[in-house]
């Protein structure tokens, strides 16, 4: 059975004459207004019924085009034409894998194919997945003329730490990354995806047992490209990672999963272990464990506070690292320092060392009283001797 456009079909190989007619082969083919291919469908067997020009095929394949190129390869286990290509249903184990250098695949048991249209519908929990995420909804629509695909149910996001290939159906890995949004729109082709919020977020990382408890990230919205791995999340932004006692109060920001850094330009407020953190124009890195604030820092851990322009801190090996005004007050000896730079490392047993473009620095150090020795008690004078007369 061959369709060239949306004409009926032109051959027909027919094994039996009594309707529904029985084909060895089924064979659909659709051009674009230019000419060049649009879509095909084809089936090892499939039966006809002519009263309502309806096909019933097995095992059919096809493929669909961009701009004369295949795009996508379509697997599924039965499919159902109605006119010729007007409408197509599909049902059964339903593969579209996306072709090309970022491959993605879509997984379904039921989809409705509207050619005309440029639109596939897909339900009863399809998968979304490429190397390193799978998107779980209650309903899938893809525009194939926008290069759009929306997400509907409350989509659930996996995300995995290494990647997972395509064929691969249930992965042995856990998930590192496990996030509930809801509604997803995701342009394939460029990268760009926006989730609707409310977001929760909660990761767990590679060398945290699961008896450890994950991190819990929560925002409005969430914006990302899935090619760059960029991933920003909007305000009201909290963070909770009640395993490192540590947690983030902010605005807008950005995490880069493939570089592994994070950054954000609102006023914030975090905890990291013992040490408090809020400023300005954030930036933290991974692979450096290295916080960089780039405006009015400060930083407080037990009784020591640190103020500044800019700063730095390493959460690995405590070294700090400010410029600008810089204000250093220890509580132990209750110093106070003004400096225009100041390095070192804090924690109990560091130390700072103060530096200044003119060589002034101003440091108070309050000392206590040395208590002085205790006076000997006054000996007592010696009775008199009596007198004798």
């Amino acid at each position: 059975m061959v369709c060239h456009g949306c004409g009926r079909p032109t051959t027909v190989d027919v094994e039996d004459t009594t309707p529904p007619f029985s084909f060895r082969a089924l064979d659909l083919q659709q051009r674009s207004s230019d000419g060049k291919k649009a879509w095909s469908l084809t089936s090892p067997e499939a039966r006809y019924d002519l009263r309502s020009s309806v096909a019933r095929a097995l095992r059919p394949e096809g493929v669909i085009f961009d701009k004369g190129q295949p795009l996508y390869k379509l697997v599924a286990s039965t499919g159902t034409v109605i006119n010729d290509g007007a409408v197509i249903l599909l049902e059964g184990d339903i593969r579209l894998q996306r072709l090309g250098k970022d491959p993605l695949l879509i997984r379904a048991d039921r989809a409705l194919w509207i050619p005309r249209e440029a639109l596939m519908r897909f339900d009863l929990s399809p998968q979304v997945r490429n190397l390193q995420t799978r998107i779980s909804a209650r309903t899938a629509t893809l525009h194939l003329d926008r290069d759009l695909l929306k997400l509907q149910g409350e989509p659930k996001v996996e995300r995995w730490s290494r990647p997972v290939p395509l064929n691969v159906k249930r992965s042995e890995q856990a998930p590192e990354i496990l996030g509930i949004v809801k509604e997803i729109q995701w342009n394939p082709g460029k990268g760009d995806l926006k989730g609707e919020g409310p977001v929760t977020i909660t990761r767990r990382p590679p060398d945290r047992t699961v008896a450890r408890r994950p991190q819990v990230l929560r925002a409005s919205r969430l914006e990302a490209n899935t090619l760059k791995q960029e991933y920003t999340l909007f305000p009201p932004v909290q963070l909770e990672d009640p395993s490192e006692n540590s947690w983030f109060r902010g605005g807008e920001f950005t995490i880069d999963t493939k570089d592994q850094w994070l950054k954000s330009k609102a006023p914030f407020q975090a905890q990291k272990g013992e040490l408090q953190l809020e400023g300005e124009q954030l930036r933290l890195d991974a692979k450096r464990t290295l916080a960089t604030i780039g405006n009015n820092c400060r930083l407080r851990q037990g009784g020591d506070a640190l103020q500044a322009q800019q700063c730095q801190w390493n959460w690995t090996t405590q070294a700090v690292e400010a410029g600008g005004d810089v204000l250093y007050q220890r509580a132990a000896s209750r110093q106070l320092t003004r400096a225009q730079r100041i390095e070192g490392s804090l924690g109990p047993k560091g130390s700072l060392k103060a530096t200044a473009p003119d060589g002034k620095v101003f440091s108070q150090l309050q000392v206590p009283r040395r208590a002085g020795p205790a006076k000997k008690p006054a000996e007592a004078r010696p009775k008199p001797e009596p007198i004798v007369f």
